[in-house]
């Protein structure tokens, strides 16, 4: 008896995308699927889209709940999950036929925790290519690996979204998405990936992130968000606590650059509130950086901080 996959898909006025995104979890070549489909209060024709697939298909659940938020509608469906496995999709986004055929078998094959894939950013809906490339190829990391990619430029984005990955369930028997919070992947996946003994990806954009103007990240991608800094505050203390000193200064590197960019952009935005958190987050910065620059081990890095910490922001 094959494993059972629980899809979680959170629905929040998307009713023009809705149907892209199901169909695709629908046609997966893996069938041993649930998708879980979690209403999230939404106000537009979409709860009765979600009640139409669970009438055609018995493989669809609904869940219809009060307006809460990305995290809880993702944490109500976790609740609900049935699979030995899980999986995040956006209501928005839409995935390759073989997405989870190929994330289960590299799961179990190199006996990771968690299988993830590349990402490919779309303006409009693509006709997926049947015929493979080039062989797929498969590369795994252990726990700590996994967790310092967050802090590499190159590999950001597949480590820290949720919806590239397929995860053991038994990875959330503690860790929930935090209600209320924007950025909600930012506070979540280093502890996901930390806990695990290995992560496995795969070389292939399996997973199509479809990028619109009035989306969270299509807005907040071009500058910092007060959460996402508030996230790497969270990772300051879990990392001093674990002992993780190597995990701490690459973590504390990113994080300070990120603080004197907000910090620079606050102050320039003419927005009141805008400036009383520059001027706050500019003084973090300078107490930061006192305290962990010299765990900064790349000249480079340490150079940059420094120019940083001596171009004085005018509040």
């Amino acid at each position: 008896m094959q494993d059972l996959i629980s899809v979680i898909v959170p629905v929040y006025k998307v009713e023009k995308y809705l149907k892209r995104c199901v169909d695709s979890i629908l046609a997966q070549t893996y069938p041993c699927l649930e998708v879980i489909l979690v209403d999230d209060g939404s106000p537009d024709g979409c709860p009765a889209i979600c009640d139409e697939y669970a009438r055609e298909d018995r493989r669809v659940r609904v869940i219809h709940k009060e307006n809460g938020g990305l995290s809880d509608a993702r944490n109500a469906g976790i609740d609900a999950a049935k699979g030995k496995f899980l999986g995040f999709v956006d209501s928005d986004d839409y995935v390759h036929p073989r997405f989870y055929e190929l994330l289960l078998q590299a799961l179990k094959e190199e006996g990771a925790d968690i299988a993830g894939c590349d990402v490919k950013k779309v303006c409009k809906t693509e006709k997926i290519e049947e015929k493979e490339q080039q062989p797929i190829q498969r590369t795994v990391y252990s726990g700590r690996e996994a967790t310092a990619n967050l802090y590499d430029a190159q590999m950001y984005l597949k480590s820290v979204v949720a919806w590239n990955k397929l995860y053991k369930k038994e990875l959330f028997e503690e860790i929930r998405f935090p209600k209320g919070k924007l950025h909600e992947d930012e506070f979540t996946s280093y502890k996901l990936l930390y806990q695990s003994e290995s992560v496995v990806y795969i070389n292939r954009a399996y997973y199509f992130y479809f990028q619109r103007e009035d989306g969270i990240m299509g807005k907040e991608q071009r500058k910092i968000s007060p959460a996402v800094l508030e996230a790497y505050e969270e990772m300051e203390r879990f990392f001093s606590e674990k002992g993780e000193k190597d995990l701490l200064q690459m973590m504390m590197y990113r994080y300070l650059s990120m603080v004197r960019r907000y910090a620079s952009d606050a102050v320039k935005s003419g927005d009141e509130e805008e400036i009383r958190l520059g001027r706050y987050y500019d003084k973090k910065f300078r107490k930061d950086y006192r305290k962990y620059i010299w765990k900064i081990k790349k000249p480079k890095r340490k150079f940059r901080l420094w120019m940083y910490y001596h171009f004085k922001i005018c509040v």
